[in-house]
């Protein structure tokens, strides 16, 4: 096998307002589709396995989600049925202070199921912070989690996407040693072994069953687009004030939602 893709979730919601949200039974159809397809679905620590044996089964897809819902529990629960796994990206001061998030023992029992992993503890784009404030979101992020869990966190994913090499080196240092991005591409395992990034495809609310399948399946013409729009965004990401890039991926969403094409690409 020479690639595989990374799936990015958010929650298990009923929410016209929200384009990451996803209804459970979505959810399950995709997963049903995927087992019944005769995909292996793993985590980042199933992937870290894999990237040193170098062993891939052919039909292969790593899934996350990220932010913390409560309703990641129950996408836990779901997956655990299906005998998958998937890798949870927790941020710290969501689940402390938002009740729609997930509660300390909720955490405990997440990482029963699936692993878990660090999206900061605010949810600020990291690659906007000096080199102190970015480490403490780093570093207290991870502390947070394996005081709750007991055991060793060493995945984490960039809230946003917003990283750069700053940030990749103390993640490093810190003991990250999988960090996921939103680039929305496939991924090369020898690429990943050397980077330590993993490019991640985000899943949208009212997504066809057959344009899941073109992602999960490499589809180049499909994911091409993806990816010029990723690397718009990921311009802007870098250039313009935050209340502006946040408007241009909204505006870009919607006209994505207004094209009668819209399968065919972003």
């Amino acid at each position: 096998m020479s690639r595989f893709v990374t799936l990015m979730y958010h929650n298990l919601e009923q929410d016209p307002a929200n384009r990451y949200s996803l209804p459970v039974e979505a959810f399950e159809q995709q997963v049903a589709w995927l087992r019944a397809e005769g995909y292996v679905i793993e985590g980042f620590p199933d992937l870290e396995v894999r990237l040193a044996r170098g062993l891939f089964p052919e039909r292969y897809v790593v899934m996350t989600f990220d932010d913390g819902h409560r309703s990641n529990l129950r996408a836990a629960e779901i997956l655990s049925r299906a005998g998958a796994q998937a890798t949870f990206f927790l941020t710290r001061d969501f689940c402390r202070y938002n009740l729609a998030f997930l509660r300390d023992d909720e955490i405990r029992q997440l990482a029963a199921l699936c692993s878990v992993g660090s999206h900061g503890l605010t949810h600020t784009p990291l690659s906007r912070l000096d080199a102190v404030h970015a480490w403490a979101e780093l570093a207290e992020s991870k502390a947070w989690l394996e005081d709750i869990t007991g055991s060793p966190v060493t995945t984490m994913s960039a809230p946003g996407g917003f990283i750069n090499h700053t940030v990749l080196r103390q993640a490093r240092d810190l003991g990250y040693t999988l960090v996921g991005n939103s680039v929305e591409w496939w991924n090369e395992p020898s690429t990943v072994n050397i980077e330590r990034l993993v490019n991640r495809v985000a899943i949208w609310q009212g997504m066809p069953l057959s344009l899941f399948a073109r992602i999960v399946r490499h589809d180049a013409r499909y994911l091409r687009a993806r990816r010029l729009r990723a690397g718009a965004l990921g311009l802007a990401r870098r250039t313009l004030p935050l209340h502006l890039y946040h408007g241009l991926s909204r505006a870009l969403y919607r006209l994505r939602q207004a094209l009668p094409g819209r399968q065919l690409g972003w």
